[in-house]
């Protein structure tokens, strides 16, 4: 398949529903606004909603259909980003070439921003499951959402990297770190949609064990990345240090195998989350 035909189609569908659901930056509270449309609408793979809607490609059902969810999640993403970013976190000045939302506006701004965002995305994925003519799937949902976000979550994640920030973190403490930081909002990606388009038992389980794979595969290449700007991550426990270079592309590509390998019970439905496993392996930004 044309795998980079696809994500650049799909990206301007969300692209475009990202601008359509934020609020008007001429609408009060304006910076606020403003703040929330500078965060969302930076530059970005979108590959954590793009998954989104490849749940839709797997049940037969219309991407487009699945919109709001795939927002939901890059809300929450961007919320997670601005709060990173921060200087009682990680102290950041500028994200993919831009400055950061805090240095762009200021550090109540930002908050309020990422505030909003996570509230707006609980909304989308109550919306969605109207949208569907599931109604009865949307508290589920939104504590699938819930759980992505809480102490259960990116938060708990947040706090343990905060936590070991400068000394020698496991591997597993660090496979931990991970999963709970970034791995929790891909299992959303997946999960979230097929509660709502009410797939099967059987399908959730082997979509969980795809995004857990995937999601821990893409974080490890984050630390490969990272390996060759070694000023970037200096004194930070990686999977490139515990396993070495060598060792982490070996443990990406066991990763990649046993999400395909989750998701071959879809047959030839399956092709682009399979493609989209080697991308994850393969990306260099």
């Amino acid at each position: 398949m044309n795998l980079q035909g696809y994500l650049c189609e799909r990206k301007q569908w969300i692209e475009t529903a990202l601008s359509e659901r934020l609020p008007a930056a001429a609408v009060e509270p304006k910076n606020i606004h403003e703040a929330m449309r500078f965060a969302v609408l930076s530059s970005g793979k979108r590959l954590r909603p793009i998954f989104v809607l490849t749940v839709a490609d797997l049940s037969g059902e219309k991407p487009e259909k699945l919109l709001d969810t795939a927002c939901a999640i890059e809300f929450v993403h961007t919320a997670s980003l601005i709060l990173d970013d921060l200087p009682c976190m990680d102290n950041a000045q500028s994200r993919r070439g831009e400055p950061c939302t805090h240095v762009k506006f200021d550090q109540a701004s930002a908050l309020l921003a990422a505030m909003a965002l996570l509230s707006k995305a609980f909304e989308l994925v109550a919306h969605n499951a109207v949208v569907l003519g599931r109604d009865q799937r949307a508290s589920q949902a939104v504590s699938l959402l819930s759980d992505a976000i809480c102490t259960k979550g990116l938060v708990y994640g947040q706090a343990l990297d905060l936590a070991y920030t400068g000394k020698n973190a496991s591997l597993t403490l660090l496979h931990d770190i991970h999963h709970l930081k970034a791995g929790v909002l891909f299992l959303a990606s997946l999960r979230i949609p097929a509660i709502l388009l009410d797939m099967s038992k059987e399908a959730v389980d082997a979509l969980t064990t795809y995004a857990n794979a995937v999601g821990l595969a893409f974080q490890i290449t984050d630390d490969l990345l990272d390996a060759a700007h070694p000023e970037e991550d200096a004194g930070k426990s990686t999977f490139a240090t515990h396993l070495g270079v060598n060792g982490a592309h070996q443990k990406v590509s066991s990763l990649v195998k046993e999400a395909i390998a989750a998701v071959s019970c879809f047959g030839e439905r399956a092709v682009v989350l399979q493609a989209l496993a080697h991308y994850v392996e393969s990306r260099e930004q």
